[in-house]
C-alpha cells in the first residue's frame, strides 16, 4: 500500500551518477509489466489453494477471514503484555492535559477509540492463536480513566456489536470497518457531540441508498486479495446528497486517504471541527463532515496546538485505533501547561 517508486531523475553530479543504477532498480522492481497481476495471482494461489497467508502482515482466521498482524495488531489481540499502571498513567496525563488546554480556550474535546476487527468479529479469529486475557488495552485504559479522570473516552464497540447482526461492518480481507461500520461509529460520535452542539444531526441508516459501483470498504484488500463479497456490496449514498464539499485536496482520494482533508458546508453556521486521526477515520469523514460548517482532518495521532490555533475549531476529536494503544508512545510534556 506504499507509494511506488518514481523514475529517478538524472544529473551529472558524482553522487547522482553513482546512485542512479540502484534508484533505477528500485523503480523497475516497482513498475515492471504485469507486476500487480503477478502479485495478485501469487497471493490468490497461496491463500485460496494452500490457505497460507503470503506475508506476515496478516494472520488467518476462520471462514476465510484475515486479520491485521502488524502495527500492534497481534500484540493487542493476544494481550501478551498488558498495559502497566505507569503506562496508563502517562496516557491519562496526555488526555487530561489536552482537555485542560482546550477547555482554557473554550474548545470541547472528544477522545475516540476505533475498535479493531477482532473486537467486533471474535467468532472469526483463529483458535490457533491463544489470547492470554479476555480484555484489551482499550478496556484497561477506559477503566483507568473512569476512576481518575473527568474525560470520558467514547467506546464505539457496544453500538458496532449491536449492529453487526443487521449487516456486515468489516469486510473479510480489510482491516478497517466499511461504510456501514463507519456510519454506525459516526452516529455514536454525533450523539456525543449533540450534548454540546444541539444542531448536530444523527444520521439514520434510512437516510442512505445502496448504490452499486460506489466503494464500501478500503481502497485495497489485505495483500491484494480479491473479495467478491466486498465488490458486490453497494456503497451508501445519501438520498438528498452530501451537504459538505471537499476544499482540500483539490483532487481528493475517494477513500479520504489524504494526509489533510478540509471540508466545508457553504452558508452554514454549524460548529467547526479539527480531528487528529489515523486510517480508521477515513470512513468517518463523509458522515461527520455533514455536521460541521468547516472541518479539518489531519492524518496524525499527535495533538498539535499550532494546528488548533490555525483551524479555530469549536471541538477537537482525537481518534486512535485500539492497536495504537500499544505502538503509540504518548508524551504529555509536548502539550503546554494550560
Amino acid at each position: 500500500m506504499r507509494e511506488l517508486a518514481t523514475f529517478p531523475a538524472w544529473s551529472w553530479s558524482a553522487e547522482s551518477v553513482a546512485t542512479w543504477p540502484a534508484r533505477f532498480r528500485t523503480y523497475f522492481e516497482d513498475r515492471f509489466t504485469f507486476r500487480s497481476r503477478l502479485l495478485t495471482w501469487r497471493t490468490g494461489f497461496l491463500w485460496h489453494q494452500l490457505r497460507t497467508p503470503p506475508a506476515s502482515a496478516v494472520f488467518p482466521g476462520k471462514a476465510g477471514w484475515l486479520f491485521y498482524a502488524i502495527d500492534g495488531g497481534i500484540e493487542d489481540y493476544t494481550q501478551t503484555e498488558p498495559a502497566t499502571d505507569s503506562q496508563l498513567e502517562v496516557w491519562r496525563q496526555m488526555i487530561d492535559r489536552t482537555d485542560r488546554w482546550l477547555a482554557a480556550r473554550g474548545i470541547k474535546y472528544l477522545f475516540v477509540i476505533a475498535p479493531d476487527k477482532p473486537m467486533i468479529y471474535p467468532e472469526f479469529t483463529p483458535e490457533s492463536i491463544a489470547r492470554l486475557r479476555d480484555d484489551f488495552r482499550m478496556d484497561q485504559l477506559i477503566a483507568y480513566m473512569k476512576t481518575r479522570s473527568p474525560v470520558e473516552i467514547l467506546d464505539l464497540r457496544p453500538a458496532l456489536l449491536a449492529a453487526k447482526s443487521s449487516e456486515l461492518l468489516y469486510h473479510r480481507y480489510d482491516t478497517h470497518w466499511n461504510d456501514r461500520g463507519g456510519l454506525v461509529a459516526a452516529r455514536q460520535i454525533a450523539k456525543r457531540l449533540r450534548d454540546w452542539f444541539p444542531a448536530v444531526r444523527v444520521l439514520e441508516r434510512e437516510d442512505f441508498d445502496e448504490v452499486p459501483g460506489v466503494p464500501s470498504g478500503d481502497s485495497t484488500s489485505m495483500l491484494g486479495l480479491v473479495d467478491a463479497g466486498k465488490l458486490a456490496m453497494p456503497g451508501l449514498v445519501p438520498r438528498n446528497g452530501w451537504r459538505h464539499r471537499v476544499l482540500e485536496p483539490l483532487t481528493p482520494s475517494p477513500y479520504n486517504e489524504d494526509g489533510r482533508v478540509v471540508t466545508h458546508i457553504p452558508g452554514s453556521d454549524l460548529p467547526r471541527l479539527l480531528m487528529f486521526r489515523d486510517s480508521f477515520a477515513s470512513r468517518l469523514i463523509p458522515y461527520i463532515s455533514e455536521d460541521f460548517s468547516h472541518a479539518v482532518y489531519l492524518w496524525r495521532n499527535d495533538f498539535d496546538t499550532w494546528e488548533v490555533e490555525r483551524a479555530r475549531p469549536d471541538v477537537v476529536i482525537q481518534e486512535f485505533v485500539a492497536r495504537h494503544l500499544i505502538t503509540y508512545v504518548p508524551y504529555p510534556q509536548a502539550i503546554p501547561d494550560p
